[in-house]
């Protein structure tokens, strides 16, 4: 990773004209502003110039995991205080960083709704430059994490209100799970419907798809890696063809098998995720996947959740693929199930 990170700056109580606990009375806050992805980081151009501030910038600038092409985990604008505005004050992620030798104690603390709705603030407070680059490297993961969750449950919240309801109500009922899609998706047909499920957002421009398939939980094997891309290409090879007789499958030709895998606990469920990318054998298409296994130990099954990406005319693939996430992670047991 390019490392280096975050930012200073003495915000004025003027400013700071909310409760530290974000908006805790019964003010209606504005509707955010800005584009997904972004960040506005407040910062002096002192710190901007130091260590601490070129390791903030790394952090939010590293690659996205699991891209065909290089792409920013976040889209980073920074400003310092005086420069801050009403309307900067309404922007989707925000993080201030106030760093002074009175303070004394260092801390990052994480609000939402704290200028507007549904906002992500972070505040960094350091009593100098050392101990503010130490503060950040403490809180990488946390401060990427709540980032990272903030604006996946903006899209989760956006598509309860505006999905597709007719596809969600389907797909629930055939895996028995709830599960959110958004209005964009249509339904695709597999060459075996009763083998999986496909939905996708097809344009001139680009293919954004989800496939979703289950299957019989008999071992921990059936939740490893090998496992779950075996199973995934096996699915797909018999049911996206292409041009010619051509299929989709996952890459790992001339040692490109760069797939990340990870496993853990997730709302109420064990769940096993691979990112990688994919291609189609026999013809010239490929490009990022992210795929998510759900361990619904009651009924023993896998349920899989399986997105692409394909974009062959531009690099910016990181918004759809967290379109993808956002379904998949909207994925969950009926509420009379999910009960540890």
């Amino acid at each position: 990773m390019r490392t280096s990170i975050p930012i200073l700056l003495l915000i004025a109580a003027s400013l700071l004209s909310c409760s530290p606990s974000g908006n805790s009375g019964k003010i209606a806050l504005p509707n955010v502003t800005g584009r997904n992805g972004e960040v506005l980081v407040i910062m002096n151009e002192g710190i901007k110039a130091d260590t601490s501030g070129g390791y903030l910038r790394a952090m939010l600038t590293d690659d996205f995991v699991g891209l065909s092409a290089s792409e920013p985990l976040f889209d980073f604008q920074s400003i310092p205080l005086r420069h801050l505005t009403g309307d900067m004050k309404t922007f989707r992620n925000i993080i201030n960083v106030e760093v002074s030798d009175s303070i004394s104690r260092d801390t990052v603390n994480f609000y939402n709704d704290y200028w507007a709705t549904p906002q992500a603030f972070i505040n960094v407070r350091a009593h100098s430059k050392e101990a503010l680059l130490s503060t950040l490297e403490r809180n990488h993961i946390k401060i990427v994490g709540f980032l990272t969750k903030s604006e996946r449950d903006r899209m989760i919240a956006f598509n309860h209100r505006t999905g597709n309801n007719a596809i969600s109500k389907d797909l629930s009922e055939k895996y028995g799970v709830n599960i959110v899609v958004p209005n964009t998706f249509s339904r695709c047909n597999p060459k075996h419907p009763d083998d999986m499920s496909w939905i996708n957002i097809n344009t001139d421009e680009y293919q954004c798809g989800l496939f979703m398939y289950s299957f019989d939980y008999t071992s921990e094997d059936c939740l490893s890696k090998t496992f779950l891309m075996n199973k995934r290409d096996q699915l797909l090879r018999d049911n996206v063809e292409g041009p010619g007789g051509s299929y989709m499958c996952t890459e790992i030709r001339y040692g490109l098998d760069e797939t990340i895998y990870k496993a853990g606990n997730y709302n109420g469920m064990y769940v096993a995720e691979l990112r990688g990318l994919w291609r189609t054998e026999g013809y010239a298409m490929g490009g990022p996947f992210v795929l998510r296994a759900h361990l619904d130990q009651k009924r023993g099954k896998v349920i899989v959740t399986d997105g692409y990406v394909y974009y062959p005319s531009k690099q910016r693939k990181r918004n759809l693929i967290r379109q993808l996430e956002a379904v998949m992670y909207s994925l969950e047991l009926p509420k009379e199930e999910n009960k540890e």
